[in-house]
């Protein structure tokens, strides 16, 4: 672990070790595993030469998809002789088969292993399909830890009044149960989108016209049989490609994950803010020190941790996304390099957002701070004095109130006092309107959302 180079495999390690399954070099190598077998597998159906096969389908079936369930660090190894001998990683996959294939005594069979199709056609379906099933099943289920605790945060301060703030100046009444409903919303509302997002694939031959296939065999449809094929994977084909993907799918997903990972920060950097005027405090560990030489410093240390991998994860996102739907002519190399990182995204965010739990379950919302700086800011009143003044028609209203908070006083007690002494002057009617006002109460529809 000292010698790592990356911090997702050194210093962070426990915290995003689940990701393995989806994106080092062997789990690469058993993906791809997978679209080669279950490719063979679809050619059963269609193929003469391999309607022997038929005859048992089943058995057949399982026996062959053995090689995957069954994949191991012995067989990792096995291929990647192969490719020192190949320099090739795909050919090197499809050797590692034909062994297998004649070890079950099919190696009537084995010219059907990788059938008309290129590397691509395999790398990207593996690349596709982790990167899918590492969404569902990792980051996901962090998000939903972050929406579940924002739900208790919402409900359980839904009447709990806090001045807001626009442009870092005091502005109106809300409650915090609100604000964080804000977040909550917007996660929720990524997610959905996320969620019903379709992945898709290059599936197609040497650049995308199955040539070798409908040479061979002309009266198959190649086209729906692929189709077909890349639906029962989980995936959807892309139609029109060259040797690669467009990527254009990817790059949307992506997108979207990046506008996210950038709700998450926005409530990293609010969260941090109202630790700061003091209006969260944290829980805190007794054996835990929060400043090497400041004894009393509690840190928000995980939201700012959140914050700095979520823009490392970004910044890879903004990168990938920039190079990878750009290619010379049918193909070039670069996205095979740039693929290889996508984990390192899915390890940054995966960590921003366990970070981002744990700052949210330190958080106490701090009342009586709350209280003082409501008490502070009266002079954010003058919004319904005003807007009162409009509803009876008084002249000017808005200039009048802006003319009376803006005159420089000694104190705000002054402020306060001529206030109070222009309301005394109005028509009953009018100040009949505004002997509800209480800063506690004007809060709109604040306590009334709910979730």
């Amino acid at each position: 672990m000292e010698h790592t180079i990356c911090p997702l495999d050194g210093r962070y390690y426990e915290k995003v070790k689940e990701l393995r399954n989806y994106f080092n070099e062997f789990s690469f190598f058993k993906y791809r595993l997978f679209v080669e077998l279950t490719y063979f597998i679809e050619l059963i159906n269609v193929l003469p030469q391999l309607e022997p096969l038929t005859h048992n389908f089943q058995i057949y079936k399982k026996n062959i998809l053995s090689i995957y369930v069954n994949f191991t660090i012995d067989d990792f190894h096995s291929i990647k002789k192969y490719e020192q001998e190949t320099n090739h990683d795909v050919k090197a996959l499809e050797y590692f088969i034909q062994d297998k294939f004649k070890q079950m005594e099919l190696q009537d069979f084995i010219q059907f292993i990788h059938f008309g199709l290129t590397s691509q056609d395999i790398n990207t379906s593996a690349n596709i399909l982790s990167i899918k099933h590492a969404f569902q099943q990792t980051i996901i289920p962090a998000l939903n830890e972050i929406i579940h605790i924002l739900k208790h945060l919402v409900r359980s301060n839904k009447n709990t009044v806090m001045i807001s703030f626009t442009h870092g100046q005091p502005a109106v009444p809300t409650t915090v149960g609100k604000e964080l409903l804000v977040f909550l919303y917007r996660i929720e509302e990524q997610l959905s989108l996320l969620n019903d997002f379709t992945f898709t694939t290059k599936f197609g031959g040497a650049v995308g016209n199955f040539n070798s296939h409908r040479f061979a065999f002309p009266d198959i449809n190649w086209q729906q049989f692929a189709d077909k094929y890349i639906e029962s994977i989980g995936l959807k084909r892309e139609i029109y490609t060259t040797q690669i993907s467009n990527y254009d799918n990817l790059c949307n997903f992506f997108n979207l994950f990046k506008n996210c990972n950038n709700i998450i920060n926005d409530l990293n950097i609010d969260s941090w803010l109202y630790i700061s005027k003091g209006y969260f405090a944290q829980k805190f560990n007794s054996q835990h020190t929060g400043s090497s030489t400041m004894p009393h410093k509690i840190n928000p240390i995980h939201f700012e941790n959140s914050e700095g991998n979520i823009c490392i994860a970004n910044s890879l996102i903004e990168g990938i996304t920039r190079k990878i739907n750009i290619s010379r002519l049918q193909r070039d190399l670069t996205d095979s390099t740039i693929l290889r990182n996508l984990g390192l995204i899915f390890g940054y965010s995966l960590l921003s957002y366990k970070s981002t739990f744990t700052g949210l379950d330190k958080i106490i919302v701090n009342i009586p701070v709350l209280k003082k700086d409501l008490n502070n800011n009266l002079i954010v009143l003058t919004e319904a004095i005003q807007t009162i003044l409009r509803k009876h028609s008084y002249d000017n209203a808005f200039e009048t109130i802006k003319d009376i908070v803006r005159v420089e006083y000694s104190n705000e007690d002054d402020i306060f006092d001529v206030i109070n002494n222009f309301i005394n002057e109005l028509p009953q009617h009018i100040q009949n309107d505004l002997d509800d006002l209480n800063i506690r109460k004007y809060i709109g529809y604040s306590s009334d959302l709910f979730v």
